[in-house]
């Protein structure tokens, strides 16, 4: 028998996992051997330090449907009888990326299922609040690829609306944060500019490569045809020292590569005015115009820049884990006995 995390656990294992080599190499699990027992979970406990509980998982008949404390069982049919899985040991399995993604859209919204895909196809991962960088997990395409195929799942449609909204290569959720902003329409707050390449690879060429140790650069954001390119400032990965000369020296190989560089911090993705100023920047580079400043306009954008930044900095939002049931020592108003 077999265990197979779903929903939220797979998200917080996906997040948290560095091995990216045991992400691209899945299995598939016959839904035969899929087990919703509470009792022979104990065997693979360890295994799911570090998820919050209750621990979701996949299952494939009515009878195997459990909620208790410890475990929350959904029933998932994708009528090809595998489900596409990572193995973590012979009886536990996470679901891969794009199953994962699926399976959110039917417990998220729009913008929050936007985020988490930025983040299955990001570069970068989450433990014990701190972000890692890391390679990329999955792609746009297979997550779209995926929904297109499982045609029975609840919440196909809310996948396939999004997949191809979502864009690849974040490096930190912050990124992924001033992306979506930057390029979101109008409608939906943001500021309807050109998709930004996140993190994409340049190479560093002639008399440049005095001031850079590799072969090539890669920016945070970067709209290669406008030369320009935003890079988030942050110090989760470095001292002050090695932080300010590290982006000190990307800054000077970008500039001489001939791209005009703009240095976003955490403060400025907090103001709605610094907001403002770089999607101006932005703008003016593209030679694009910005939807008119009325009210109902700057309204939109502070909420949907409010919304992101939340995201970014509570990744519990992404994962809609559902709250333990009650202890036995609770019991329902109408079951307490009256003296």
């Amino acid at each position: 028998m077999a265990y197979l995390l779903g929903r939220g656990s797979a998200v917080e294992w996906l997040r948290q996992n560095r091995n990216v080599a045991s992400v691209l190499q899945p299995w598939t699990v016959p839904y035969p051997l899929l087990e919703g027992s509470r009792t022979r979970l104990e065997p693979v406990l360890p295994n799911l330090a570090g998820l919050s509980v209750p621990y979701q998982l996949i299952v494939w008949t009515r009878e195997d449907r459990r909620r208790t404390a410890l475990t929350h069982s959904y029933m998932l049919d994708l009528r090809d009888g595998h489900y596409p899985a990572i193995r973590v040991t012979d009886e536990l399995f996470v679901s891969t990326p794009e199953f994962t993604f699926l399976q959110m859209a039917n417990v998220l919204d729009d913008e929050r299922l936007l985020f988490l895909g930025f983040e299955l196809c990001g570069r970068y991962g989450i433990r014990d609040g701190h972000v890692f960088m890391r390679s990329q997990m999955c792609t746009s395409q297979q997550l779209l690829a995926f929904a297109e195929y499982a045609q029975h799942i609840h919440g196909r449609k809310r996948a396939l609306a999004v997949a191809p909204k979502v864009l690849e290569g974040a490096g930190s959720p912050m990124e992924a944060a001033l992306a979506l902003v930057l390029h979101a329409p109008f409608e939906a707050g943001g500021y309807g500019l050109a998709a930004p390449e996140l993190n994409h690879s340049l190479p560093v060429v002639g008399d440049v490569r005095r001031l850079w140790p590799e072969d090539h650069i890669t920016p945070d954001l970067l709209w290669a045809d406008a030369k320009l390119a935003i890079e988030y400032d942050s110090d989760e990965h470095h001292t002050a020292g090695q932080r300010i000369a590290n982006d000190a020296r990307r800054r000077d190989v970008l500039v001489e590569l001939g791209y005009r560089v703009v240095t976003v911090t955490t403060e400025h993705i907090r103001s709605t005015l610094e907001v403002e100023r770089i999607a101006g920047i932005v703008a003016r580079a593209l030679r694009a115009d910005l939807a008119p400043q009325d009210a109902e306009t700057r309204r939109k954008r502070a909420g949907f820049l409010a919304r992101m930044r939340w995201m970014a900095t509570h990744p519990e939002e992404l994962t809609a884990k559902p709250k333990a049931r009650y202890s036995r020592s609770w019991r329902p108003r109408h079951q307490v006995r009256r003296p």
